[in-house]
């Protein structure tokens, strides 16, 4: 039987949007947060009807927003939908994503009687000054106990999202988050380069000139102090951005990178099933209208080709530690890689860029920061 991971976005805001997210996400809408639930379940026993019995669950991921906005039930009530209309292998991975200042004991009890075994904080900085400027609602003392909280509560597989790049940042702010990290033991880090998007807020203030970023350089010398201080405290980077002890690699994202089966609940959720792309539409109102008239909110619908998945296949297993496995992408989509790009691979290679070990094609440790022009030579 083929597996599936799901999706549960949950779209509110504590207090206000960070000044660099452009996310679906809302912070006039609290009020509301029941009525999306029962939307949420209701869309849940909707697809569990059609796809249901043709899946097993390999992973679960709640993200938003900031899903541990939501009250004290309202998860254990979603995860009660989940079990009731999807069947799940026994190793299942359950996420929630969860911001610091909304980290309480009795919510991560709930978590964790509800089958959460997995909880991610997004705490970008443990530098007070920094997490104001962009827009974060906790301090570095919240960011601290929550980690601890989990841990004291029985979480054993936590993740930690850090942001490099970011307003006023230095190589001091990233020793510190990564070696806090480092002594609580967690298992999993994801180290994510700041990103301007258009529509944010902090994307104005640098176009203006009211607040300044670090320069690439200097976002690269961060980086590269996160994969040194990691990897010798053991924690192996096994694709770009994340890092991880030996088997609590995030089975969810895994997923996505081997272009694999996804189902998306929620406004604004993204699914991938059967080579088609759908989305779920991004406005609340018309999520729940369209609920309500038991009509699924689709508003776009993308078959991909079989040279769309074939590209996406290469961007997205060079980003990984395994790498393209040869043998399994000549069968997926015929030809022969190694021959069909026989000029480029040797290229590549006899330039350290990528190397052919055990039926794969790796990008080389020190390559990765030309992994892009990497990928556009193979693709």
């Amino acid at each position: 039987m083929k597996t599936l991971s799901l999706y549960i976005h949950i779209p509110f805001c504590n207090k206000k949007k960070c000044d660099y997210c452009n996310f679906v996400s809302f912070v006039d809408k609290q009020a509301l947060m029941q009525k999306y639930v029962d939307a949420l379940i209701e869309e849940i026993k909707m697809r569990g009807k059609k796809e249901g019995k043709n899946y097993k669950i390999s992973s679960i991921f709640f993200g938003g927003g900031t899903p541990s906005v939501l009250g004290v039930g309202m998860i254990t009530n979603i995860m009660i939908a989940l079990k009731q209309n999807f069947r799940f292998l026994r190793n299942v991975e359950i996420t929630v994503e969860c911001n610091p200042e909304t980290a309480t004991e009795e919510k991560l009890r709930e978590y964790k009687l509800a089958g959460i075994n997995r909880m991610s904080f997004g705490v970008q900085t443990l530098n007070d000054k920094i997490l104001k400027l962009i827009g974060r609602q906790h301090t570095a003392k919240q960011a601290k106990e929550a980690v601890e909280l989990a841990k004291d509560v029985g979480f054993q597989n936590i993740s930690v999202d850090m942001m490099l790049g970011l307003p006023g940042q230095k190589i001091g702010d990233v020793k510190k988050i990564v070696r806090f990290l480092v002594r609580q033991k967690v298992n999993h880090v994801s180290a994510y380069s700041l990103i301007l998007e258009p529509g944010t807020v902090m994307y104005d203030k640098v176009k203006v000139g009211a607040l300044k970023v670090p320069s690439e350089d200097e976002t690269v010398e961060m980086y590269n102090t996160v994969y040194d201080l990691l990897s010798r405290a053991g924690l192996k980077r096994y694709e770009v951005s994340n890092f991880s002890m030996l088997d609590y690699e995030c089975k969810h994202n895994q997923n996505y990178w081997k272009l694999g089966e996804y189902l998306a609940f929620g406004v604004g959720g993204h699914s991938y099933m059967n080579d088609t792309r759908f989305a779920n539409t991004e406005d609340f109102d018309k999520y729940i209208n369209s609920i309500e008239n038991d009509t699924f909110p689709i508003v776009s619908v993308e078959k991909l080709s079989l040279n769309m998945r074939r590209e996406e296949s290469i961007m997205l297993g060079l980003r990984t530690r395994e790498g393209i496995n040869i043998e399994d992408f000549d069968n997926e989509y015929g030809g022969h890689i190694l021959k069909d790009k026989k000029q480029e691979i040797e290229f590549l290679s006899s330039r350290g860029f990528i190397s052919l070990r055990n039926g794969h094609i790796k990008v080389s440790e020190n390559a990765y920061y030309v992994l892009n022009s990497i990928i556009m030579k193979l693709i």
